[in-house]
């Protein structure tokens, strides 16, 4: 592909700028608060979770795992299932005492700042590759619709774009336990736009790349050997360790808990995420197949997972290669903006605070606000040195399983919480 330099930067510098309109129009009261704090724009702004795990990386699962790709939409929607049990008590505990981030839960339940600390550590080391992964696929499926690119060059302006927009719309005069409804409001709107493009990208699979559902059906029953992969599914090893992995990620990733806790509107809204983010899950996971199989009939030698972004010039439609790659923006943004509040919080309250406070004559609100906003800056350039690390050495699926995995570690203390009373500090941290 050969798209033009001018027109992958005014799509992306378009795109982020339009966030940027929808959060201040938000924040200055244009959008009815009934239409804001609406149920479903909760549920989209959970849908930050469908980063490109999601977007991308599903498309190279499929092909290696089979069905096992719906491993982690299962997970994350067994969390809200259960809500009643897992979620529900959590947001009475977090409202209730004043939580912000899993950091302060666990500082809190176990009576020990290190426990707050341990957490902050082991979450900040864990996902800021996760943060560089995002950028580093908005480079690369950028380099793909035009090799004219470069890739340091975008990837920094797409870097200074997000960290603007989380200064400004995560760190207002309204930070602190009120919600923060321009964020929120942009996050819901980039969710429904990558859950759009994935969908046409998919239809356009079906219809652009085979004619038709029996002109797929036709090639399909060509390719025994795609059929097979399908059904040899490996249920027993990693599909159930991915479903656990996404299971305990929807608790203790920052983003997730910032979102499912932090802006939660309170318990309706709750419930209806309970079975309305399984839906999301459930229609972003449609595409997948038809997707992977458009790409492998076109011959491409891309990498399977930036399927989305090539099959539409593959079959001569360009306009569905930008319009995937503006959902693979969404998708990456979304995810860096939320992560990097969440982060900044708990590495302010548990990690710089402990060590220094402002003096008595200075404003400590403007001091704590200036702190935070240098702690965001730090986290997402800190990904953004990440990224440099070479693909060859450390792959996507490796990065967020590394993640994910970390998360794993803290699904005991969060469990003992709730459920086990004489759960203590020392347990916890060694664990």
């Amino acid at each position: 592909m050969n798209f033009e330099l001018s027109t992958i930067i005014a799509l992306g510098g378009g795109y982020l700028a339009l966030l940027f309109g929808i959060a201040f129009i938000t924040e200055r009261g244009w959008i009815p608060t009934k239409i804001v704090r609406h149920p479903i724009i909760y549920v989209l702004a959970l849908g930050v979770f469908a980063s490109i795990w999601s977007y991308y990386t599903s498309i190279g699962r499929a092909l290696r795992d089979g069905y096992g790709y719906l491993a982690g939409s299962i997970g994350i929607s067994l969390a809200f299932l259960l809500s009643p049990l897992l979620l529900r008590p959590l947001l009475e505990l977090t409202r209730t005492y004043q939580l912000s981030s899993l950091a302060d839960l666990m500082a809190f339940r176990y009576r020990s700042p290190w426990a707050g600390t341990a957490t902050t550590l082991v979450i900040l080391i864990t996902v800021t590759p996760l943060i560089a992964l995002q950028i580093r696929t908005v480079a690369d499926t950028a380099y793909i619709l035009s090799p004219e690119i470069a890739q340091g060059f975008l990837a920094t302006g797409f870097c200074i774009a997000i960290t603007l927009f989380s200064i400004l719309f995560g760190t207002s005069h309204k930070a602190g336990r009120r919600q923060h409804d321009g964020l929120l409001m942009a996050i819901a709107f980039e969710s429904l736009v990558k859950l759009v493009a994935f969908l046409a990208v998919g239809a356009f699979a079906i219809y652009g790349g085979f004619g038709s559902l029996d002109g797929l059906d036709q090639w399909l029953q060509e390719q025994p050997e795609l059929i097979d992969s399908l059904k040899n599914t490996g249920y027993s090893n990693t599909f159930h360790v991915t479903v656990l992995l996404f299971f305990a990620a929807t608790i203790a990733m920052p983003h997730m808990f910032y979102v499912t806790f932090n802006e939660n509107s309170g318990q309706k809204a709750l419930s209806f995420a309970s079975w309305g983010l399984p839906l999301y899950f459930l229609l972003l996971s449609l595409p997948v197949l038809p997707i992977l199989w458009a790409g492998l009939q076109s011959g491409s030698s891309v990498p399977v997972e930036y399927f989305p972004v090539v099959i539409g010039d593959a079959y001569q439609a360009p306009l569905f290669s930008l319009l995937a790659y503006l959902g693979g923006l969404s998708a990456a943004s979304a995810l860096i903006i939320v992560i990097t509040l969440a982060l900044s919080n708990m590495c302010l309250n548990h990690l710089i605070l402990p060590i220094s406070q402002p003096k008595a004559s200075q404003n400590i609100y403007r001091w704590l606000l200036w702190k935070r906003r240098i702690l965001i800056t730090i986290i997402i350039w800190a990904g953004f040195l990440f990224h440099y690390l070479p693909s060859e050495q450390i792959s996507l699926q490796v990065i967020g399983i590394t993640a994910f995995a970390a998360c794993l570690q803290f699904m005991p203390g969060i469990i003992a919480i709730l459920y086990w009373p004489i759960a203590n500090k020392k347990g916890f941290i060694s664990g």
